[in-house]
């Protein structure tokens, strides 16, 4: 590839926040960070997939007669705060997927995401078969790897940081991962050696160890041949990541911040809480 010296004139403050993505692995220079800023931002144009799969029904909280992407969390809602969040870490190129009723919904909020310095796409989804076939829909849309996040999770740490380790390592799936202060068996429960994810459990009848799995992170295009195809029922959490486990392929980065699984009522009383 050949390349051509250019000379720019960039604001201090700017210079910083370029200097601190250098690692000395991935990026070994202040040149090499402004290249993949470039690639990032007008080449690569980085992707993330929401997943608001599941019937419509299963999404609403009943308490407000609303779906969870559309509960209000203060000034704004849960889904619009996901689109922001996004946006400020780069990531333009929206894909939601949902059933119909779901995505209309969604549609009314955001529109094409241009109000809010993205664009939106959205894909439809006609039958329940789980989250790794919910994902399968948007595999002619993905060219290289992307950020996926549920439309029901609130979080707050930083999604650059995440992405970046995330290319740092060689894992199909970056998983972010929750120290909690008590055993929890209601969520995916990991055991890691180092950054490597050594076992994975949704939902284990006994929780074995305080890690827990945040359903954000990166996947790399391989992901799509772990899903067969045909009508069949796929779980990323159930068929998916436990084998990649297994394999040495899941890797888990340690979040600080705050992360909420907005189900009900509470949950978004306590997000309102942190605003």
């Amino acid at each position: 590839m050949t390349k051509i010296r250019v000379s720019l004139s960039i604001d201090k403050n700017l210079i910083k926040d370029i200097d601190s993505r250098i690692d000395g692995i991935v990026i070994r220079s202040r040149s090499d960070a402004i290249e993949k800023i470039l690639r990032e931002h007008v080449i690569d144009r980085k992707t993330a997939v929401i997943l608001a799969g599941g019937t419509p029904h299963d999404l609403i909280i009943k308490e407000l007669n609303e779906i969870r992407p559309l509960v209000n969390i203060g000034r704004k809602t849960l889904i619009e705060d996901i689109i922001l969040k996004c946006r400020e870490s780069g990531f333009v190129n929206i894909i939601i997927i949902g059933f119909s009723p779901v995505i209309a919904r969604i549609y009314e909020v955001l529109g094409d995401g241009n109000k809010y310095g993205v664009k939106i796409n959205y894909l439809e989804e006609k039958e329940t078969l789980g989250s790794a076939k919910t994902l399968e829909l948007a595999k002619n849309y993905i060219k290289s790897d992307f950020l996926f996040i549920p439309c029901d999770h609130y979080f707050d740490f930083n999604l650059k940081k995440l992405h970046n380790f995330h290319l740092q390592n060689s894992g199909v799936v970056t998983l972010s991962v929750y120290t909690k202060d008590r055993l929890d068996s209601e969520a995916g429960i990991v055991e890691m050696d180092g950054y490597n994810i050594i076992n994975y459990e949704e939902k284990p009848q006994k929780a074995k160890t305080f890690l827990s799995s945040i359903f954000i992170g990166f996947m790399k295009l391989e992901i799509f041949n772990l899903i067969p195809p045909g009508q069949v029922h796929w779980n990323l959490q159930n068929n998916i990541f436990p084998k990649l486990a297994k394999e040495g392929k899941l890797i888990g980065y340690p979040v600080a911040g705050n992360w909420i699984n907005v189900h009900t009522k509470e949950d978004v009383d306590l997000v309102r809480s942190l605003k």
